[in-house]
């Protein structure tokens, strides 16, 4: 391919060689046919694709939301000597370079690996993928060059940042949330004594209680409550309208924060936790513990875009099977649901512990203009209406503005 440089020589010995019969002057064209000779001599040197390898390396395995990862652009020479090449590595719009440059030109001998290093500034979760790295080859008088793409594509996924939570009472049912597992109290078969029942064939003999027996001749069985550790579900609502706002300001990506704040602390201690994505479709991620679900759920998170309009009444089917006066924590603005009050009342009325965190950019949107103070003050008073209509069926719910610390909020709702 032709450079600026070969157009501007060929664009001058073309003039100099039409001009110069006009003038007479015979120097003129003999300099006119002489670029245009040189252009031509050296449009004949070969700018043959080379033998080079491009391989991406990133320094750290689990990129989080308002940080930065380190990448190294590793090329190797397998074949001749390059004069001069020009690299140019292909990054997604959502991140930018935060320190060296993604762009570099190296010479490179027979053999020879260089590694170029920057610095990427991730501000938004998500997976993104990186494109195939652009090579462009001058020959020595840089008036040509041959451009290809190297085949080395990889995908750099950014989880939502965890703000860590401490020392908030979900419920006066449970113990502080410091003080470790959250217990649910069922009947079963040992554990302190909880009253009796009638015998049903199949029941343990040893735990009849004789005594019943003696007087009545009735055959009771005793009953017994247990604690077990509390399986928690975290209920995100994704629908198209949690993504209004800016591309970092958004309810959705502040949901993400919240939900994977919430997972982050129940895991530590030693909860079971599951999650539930709701929008498009709904999507279930089963109860369970460890560091691996814990990844499998921020992954989740981190992919998790606002479509689709389907309402909270879509997950009431998977919650069928979830225990019963186990925490359910609903994070959504309830915005635009029809189905949401009849939903909150049937999972409240199951004996859920139900806390609804409802994140509220209404401010921010004022103040940068992206709503007239008018639709502030309305969607405010519906926003204050929804969290009001929660509250009156024993749930604990609240605004979360974004911008302040989530356990300082939980920690005013939940007294």
């Amino acid at each position: 391919m032709w450079t600026r440089k070969a157009i501007v020589y060929v664009g001058l010995g073309v003039i100099l060689v039409l001009f110069s019969p006009f003038i007479n002057n015979l120097q003129l064209f003999l300099l006119g046919t002489t670029i245009l000779a040189f252009v031509a001599v050296h449009s004949l040197v070969n700018t043959r694709p080379i033998d080079v390898k491009i391989s991406r390396n990133f320094n750290d395995d689990q990129v989080f939301e308002n940080s930065s990862v380190s990448i190294d652009l590793v090329i190797q020479n397998k074949g001749r000597s390059v004069g001069f090449l020009e690299i140019y590595d292909k990054l997604p719009s959502e991140v930018s370079v935060q320190s060296g440059l993604n762009h570099t030109v190296i010479r490179l001998r027979d053999g020879e690996t260089v590694v170029n290093k920057y610095l990427l500034d991730c501000k938004l979760r998500g997976q993104f993928r990186l494109g195939n790295p652009r090579l462009r080859i001058y020959n020595p008088s840089f008036l040509f060059y041959y451009e290809s793409e190297i085949e080395s594509k990889s995908s750099l996924v950014v989880l939502p940042q965890i703000e860590e939570i401490e020392g908030v009472d979900l419920s006066t049912d449970f113990p502080k949330m410091y003080q470790g597992a959250m217990p649910i109290r069922r009947i079963g078969t040992s554990g302190e004594f909880y009253g009796i029942r009638e015998y049903f064939p199949g029941d343990d003999f040893k735990n009849i209680n004789w005594r019943v027996f003696g007087r009545t001749r009735k055959l009771m069985v005793n009953q017994f409550e247990r604690e077990d550790i509390s399986d928690i579900m975290i209920v995100l609502d994704a629908r198209e309208i949690t993504g209004t706002g800016t591309v970092l300001r958004n309810p959705l990506n502040y949901s993400c924060k919240a939900a994977a704040s919430l997972v982050n602390f129940f895991l530590r201690t030693r909860n079971r936790v599951g999650l539930i994505i709701y929008g498009e479709s709904v999507d279930v991620i089963s109860p369970d513990t460890g560091e691996r679900h814990l990844f499998k759920i921020l992954t989740a998170l981190a992919e998790v875009k606002s479509r689709g309009s389907l309402g909270l009444h879509t997950v009431l089917g998977d919650l069928r099977n979830f225990t019963p006066r186990s925490p359910v924590m609903l994070i959504s603005t309830l915005e635009s649901d029809k189905t949401a009050a009849t939903a909150l009342r049937e999972i409240t009325a199951r004996g859920f512990k139900l806390t609804v965190i409802a994140p509220d950019t209404l401010d921010y949107d004022r103040d940068s203009r992206i709503i007239s103070p008018t639709v502030y003050f309305t969607a405010s008073a519906s926003l204050d209406n929804k969290i009001s209509e929660v509250r009156s069926l024993g749930a604990r719910a609240m605004r979360w503005n974004p911008d302040s610390v989530l356990s300082t909020s939980l920690a005013e709702v939940i007294r």
